[in-house]
């Protein structure tokens, strides 16, 4: 055994002697998802600001996280949620509106005299540049013609569209100074090309900001009277209005007098359909090499042809499914209107506003929603007189999951940090493609319904969410935008409690 000198062995233990001990400092504790979002709502509403939120287990539905969840705000876009679940609901994916075309009149040789008649069903996708089969509308009904040996046509076409009875174009409660762009165009029985036209400004390299511009209109066959008006005294922008005597658009296109803008390009609504698909069809013809000729003349002395009334085709619609997956990735009101009020004349025969109300509330007192949680009075959300709280919202989506066409409502929720109008969203790698939600947008307001996956929670790995926030200011350190991402980065990677 090896002996170590006294000497050597004392200092040993001095130096023992002087040494603090290590202490074991416990982590800071990590804070949970409701502390989280406690926090960041009480800053939110000492700015004035009002939140209603609630959280709930999306196979359960128990109450989670809940923050003034029976307050009533404007939901916004988020009513797409109750107008796509609805039409889901009782008309299931796979249908598709269906337009009958026919003729009417007398077919000899290759002389048609009468009428192509379309029967408006409210398909909102016809003519439209999203589906390849609709945008060929006109294309096909010219084919249809060609087919039935017709090289010559004398008559009109005709689209009849049943009388709703409503007392205008436009939904109750819009905002008048909406009505010029395509976010509110109209929802009309009949629809063609989602009832817009790309309207677009040039000004020539050099030409001075006083210069009146080159007004170009898409599609080309379309007429659309506008007014546009120069204003080169203060900052950019661009503002159109509709004027309904004499009925046109006018727009202002505003910037400094140094310090003009070359192109700018808006997409306007246009308050006559049929004509635009008239002379959609028109065009189509002369393609086609298929002749119109002039009004009918007095007639022969010969003996008449019988006259046909026959159908000529029937233009499709792409699949419920599609319909609802455009109408909540990209908030498209056009549609979520005309399902709207093509669901309530499944269950109710009307397809007036009050008709979908009506609908609407039956439908919200099937799944057990009570009418001071959720007040709908349209399908798109545009209408100033919605209301909904969290919860109402929050039952809305909740009970929808429990439905047959579930996975088709979740697939039509855009994507955060993926696609549709959370294709921006997302402060966090971790959030992205774990939050799928529905956002509404008015002045002031936000809303965000929608799932958040939560993968680190065998507890509750998935949960079904509300945020509804009103009076925003959107400074900067208080966007909507701001709070949404902070909310749903704590709901995705925190735990709950």
């Amino acid at each position: 055994m090896r002996r170590f000198p006294l000497a050597t062995l004392l200092l040993a233990a001095l130096a023992l002697a002087g040494c603090p001990r290590a202490v074991r400092t416990a982590p800071p504790a990590q804070p949970t998802f409701s502390q989280t979002a406690a926090a960041l709502f009480a800053t939110l509403e000492r700015e004035g600001a009002h939140a209603s939120v609630l959280v709930l287990d999306a196979r359960t539905g128990l109450p989670l996280y809940a923050h003034r969840e029976h307050a009533r705000l404007l939901p916004a876009s988020t009513m797409k949620i109750v107008s796509t679940s609805a039409i889901l609901s009782a008309l299931g994916p796979e249908f598709r509106f269906r337009t009958p075309v026919a003729l009417e009149g007398r077919h000899q040789a290759e002389l048609f005299e009468g009428n192509v008649v379309v029967e408006a069903t409210g398909d909102p996708s016809l003519g439209s540049w999203r589906f390849p089969e609709t945008a060929l509308a006109c294309d096909q009904i010219a084919e249809a013609l060609w087919g039935r040996g017709i090289r010559r046509w004398r008559g009109a076409l005709q689209v009849r569209a049943p009388d709703t009875g409503l007392d205008g174009p436009f939904g109750p409660g819009w905002a008048w100074d909406d009505v010029a762009y395509s976010m509110s165009a109209a929802p009309m029985p009949f629809v063609f090309r989602e009832n817009v036209v790309d309207f677009s400004l040039l000004r020539p390299d050099g030409a001075p900001c006083t210069a009146q511009p080159t007004i170009q209109i898409s599609p080309r066959f379309a007429a659309f009277p506008a007014v546009v008006q120069l204003d080169t005294s203060g900052a950019r922008g661009f503002a159109c209005l509709r004027e309904h005597t004499p009925s046109r658009v006018r727009c202002v296109w505003r910037s400094a007098a140094n310090q003009c803008p070359r192109v700018h390009s808006v997409r306007l609504s246009i308050d006559d359909p049929q004509a635009l698909f008239a002379a959609c069809v028109e065009e189509a013809l002369t393609r086609r090499g298929i002749t119109r000729l002039p009004s009918p003349q007095p007639p022969r002395e010969a003996a008449p042809t019988p006259r046909v009334s026959e159908t000529l085709l029937e233009l499709l619609s792409p699949p419920l499914s599609e319909l609802v997956k455009v109408t909540n990735k990209e908030s498209l009101n056009l549609y979520a209107e005309r399902l709207g009020l093509r669901f309530a004349r499944e269950r109710t025969g009307g397809e007036r506003y009050s008709d979908l109300r009506k609908a609407l509330g039956a439908e919200l007192t099937r799944r057990g929603i009570s009418s001071r949680d959720l007040r709908p009075i349209d399908g798109s959300g545009l209408s100033r007189y919605n209301l909904a709280t969290a919860r109402g919202l929050a039952q809305m989506l909740f009970t929808s999951l429990q439905e047959p066409y579930a996975a088709t409502l979740l697939e039509s929720l855009p994507i955060a940090g993926v696609d549709g109008t959370l294709s921006g969203s997302g402060s966090s790698a971790r959030t992205v493609g774990r939050i799928r939600a529905k956002t509404g947008t008015l002045s002031s307001q936000k809303a965000y319904v929608g799932i958040a996956e939560r993968p680190d929670d065998a507890e509750h790995p998935r949960v079904v969410f509300a945020l509804l926030l009103g009076n925003m200011d959107e400074r900067p350190a208080l966007s909507a935008a701001g709070i949404f991402d902070r909310f749903t980065e704590a709901l995705v990677t925190l735990p709950v409690k």
